[in-house]
């Protein structure tokens, strides 16, 4: 299974442009917690997911339970893929700054995702997720 590590991340300046692929790295990649919403969206899907004390998360088989090649639920997918490659938090380095609606923001992008350099300006890609993240009320933590 493939880990993400601090030292794979870079100030989001460093990727102009970013584009999902649709690569499978981040199903790879990633625990995908699910919040109570997308648990009662996926739940149509049997048994898919595994819990804990701390929350719910999508199984995993090396990769997602979903990934076969490709999402199989790339539409409706939970917002930690919506969010990949980007890490927002509240502290950071001057190089991850990135000012919204009268809020500082701290911008990280997994260096080692392929969709960095292609698609959309990132600057327009981080403030859609932004705008995502407040109107779903979830919280952007440290």
């Amino acid at each position: 299974m493939l880990e993400l590590l601090q030292a794979d991340l870079m100030p989001w300046r460093g990727a102009r442009r970013w584009s999902c692929i649709r690569c499978g790295k981040c199903c790879g990649v990633l625990e995908v917690p699910v919040t109570y919403e997308e648990e009662k969206r996926l739940m149509k899907y049997g048994d898919v997911f595994r819990r804990f004390k701390i929350g719910v998360y999508l199984k995993k088989e090396g990769y997602c339970i979903f990934y076969d090649g490709k999402c199989r639920i790339y539409a409706e997918r939970p917002i930690a893929c919506r969010k990949y490659p980007f890490y927002i938090r509240l502290k950071g380095s001057k190089e991850a700054l990135f000012e919204f609606d009268c809020e500082r923001y701290f911008v990280y992008i997994d260096k080692t995702c392929r969709g960095i350099g292609v698609g959309f300006k990132a600057e327009k890609v981080i403030r859609d997720l932004i705008v995502e993240l407040k109107n779903r009320k979830i919280l952007i933590r440290s």
